[in-house]
């Protein structure tokens, strides 16, 4: 909310609270790690200028009390990549902040004169064992990054600490190696000046973060220091049911989470209403149901083109623009290619095509990143070798016609907006 006084007939702007990086927690069911007297260290790509922060600290799936030592924030230095005037984060005055089973809550406000482009660290310092299930994770790895330090390291200028395999071996089963940020989940800034703030939502393509890191290098370039981006993917999340049940998995697939629109609201408005939501889900399923054989979770693609546009009304009465997206090809061959999960892809995008109007814009990704000569296949070189996942190059090409149409859908809702504006000061003269 921006907050504004009247001063000798001038309308003065007031500071206001933005939440400038969040990801969702996931909750994977089984023991990730046991870790004690280990510091934490998060570095966050920022966008906004500021006077002070809030760090959001998350146990909403460990089986015990989190028990936070000691927690600092700093800004970084360009130059030398190091953390500088790092500051003490408290909790109703408390350096050492307990983290109840279940629990999600902000720190108080932690003053800090932070610029746009001025990247943050947020340091956390575990004391006593903890057993740990549940982490917020990137692959990409550009828009926020986590090591690792034995001992209280929080007020140390030091970055190049252990990764998240080293720390976490558990994550040796992926043969895509993630970042992971155990007890924080979000941060605000207290900021200068209008911001506005967009959300996407889906699964593994939104939350491995490859076109996610490229779409904030495009839009933090053109907006800088009026734009945020929050991540609200979940890997294997489907529209419209629970965590597929994989008996080979760890944790057997919980880490999946709940239904896509089950847990739009908590996940995308739980702290803060973004101003866009970007949404592209529907990919698991198309094939979950077929792939691991679970009985009646086969569905239509009207079916999920229906959990779908829950998810748009959702938004709309929330207040928020929502753009909608194809689903992109998955098949990895031709014998998949002529299956029933590509039959339901090609039934759900047909529905989101004839109906892009329910959303406040729409980007059909499918035929941005799809082969010309086998339209069930994406394009070489896109993908990290499985012809489902974006790669680095994949993300930036999705990022580039994400970017290029919501510069159309951006600009056409600012002159909407002024045109109802100056209806506005017609009718009131």
């Amino acid at each position: 909310m921006r907050l504004s006084v009247k001063r000798f007939g001038m309308e003065e702007k007031m500071e206001h609270w933005k939440k400038i990086w969040g990801y969702v927690p996931i909750d994977f069911g089984t023991l990730i790690g046991a870790p004690d007297d280990i510091t934490q260290k998060i570095r966050i790509k920022n966008n906004v200028s500021g006077s002070a922060v809030k760090i959001k600290f998350t146990n909403k799936y460990n089986r015990d009390t989190l028990l936070l030592e000691q927690v600092c924030v700093g800004k970084i230095n360009k130059n030398s990549g190091k953390i500088t005037g790092p500051v003490k984060v408290t909790c109703q005055g408390k350096t050492q902040i307990a983290v109840p089973i279940g629990q999600e809550f902000y720190s108080d406000s932690i003053p800090l004169l932070l610029e746009a482009e001025e990247d943050l660290a947020v340091s956390v310092y575990l004391k006593e064992k903890h057993e740990i299930y549940s982490l917020c994770q990137t692959w990409s790895a550009r828009g926020w990054q986590s090591s690792f330090f034995k001992g209280n390291q929080t007020e140390k200028d030091d970055l190049s600490g252990k990764s998240t395999l080293e720390t976490f071996p558990f994550f040796a089963y992926d043969e895509h190696i993630c970042n992971g940020a155990f007890g924080v989940s979000g941060v605000q800034v207290l900021a200068k000046e209008d911001v506005t703030v967009m959300a996407c939502f889906g699964d593994s393509i939104t939350h491995m973060s490859y076109y996610f890191d490229a779409l904030q290098d495009i839009l933090y370039a053109r907006y800088t220091g009026k734009f945020a981006l929050l991540n609200c993917g979940i890997g294997g999340n489907r529209v419209l049911y629970d965590a597929s049940y994989v008996k080979d998995m760890p944790g057997c697939g919980r880490c999946f989470g709940k239904a896509g629109q089950d847990r739009f609201v908590e996940d995308v408005y739980g702290d803060v209403v973004p101003d866009i939501v970007f949404l592209m889900e529907g990919i698991n399923d198309c094939m979950h149901g077929i792939d691991f054989c679970l009985e009646g979770q086969v569905p239509t693609g009207t079916m999920i083109f229906e959990g779908l546009k829950s998810m748009i009304e959702k938004a709309h009465k929330k207040g928020s623009r929502i753009y909608i997206s194809t689903v992109m090809p998955f098949a990895n061959d031709s014998k998949q290619a002529a299956g029933q999960s590509e039959s339901i892809r090609q039934e759900l995008n047909a529905l989101i095509r004839a109906h892009k109007d329910l959303a406040d814009g729409f980007v059909d990704l499918d035929e941005a990143v799809r082969r010309p000569e086998n339209i069930y296949l994406m394009k070489d070189g896109l993908h990290l070798g499985d012809g489902l996942h974006p790669n680095a190059a994949g993300g930036k090409a999705i990022a580039e016609v994400i970017g290029t149409k919501f510069s159309l859908f951006y600009s056409k809702s600012n002159m909407e907006q002024l045109k109802k504006q100056t209806g506005r000061l017609k009718t009131n003269r």
